[in-house]
């Protein structure tokens, strides 16, 4: 496979894991911030990775789609 191919592969595979982990994390499991913070934490992580080795916006945007999302997992003192 050559790089256009694999960046095509990896940005498709990205979208897709960082649209359903912002629901998930947000979403699903209500009790659990450690595994909420983890469903979000790990894609970020990877776009952040992805960033660096392709240097395409595409992941810092994803990125910063999952920064938004991380103040509504942080626990509140009261919870």
């Amino acid at each position: 496979m050559n790089s256009d191919t694999l960046l095509f592969i990896w940005t498709t595979l990205m979208e897709i894991a960082t649209l359903l982990c912002a629901y998930l994390g947000l979403r699903l499991f209500r009790h659990n911030w450690k595994l909420r913070m983890a469903i979000i934490v790990v894609p970020l992580l990877m776009n952040g990775i992805l960033y660096a080795v392709y240097r395409t916006t595409v992941f810092f945007y994803l990125g910063v789609i999952l920064l938004l999302c991380l103040p509504f997992v942080w626990p509140r003192k009261s919870a």
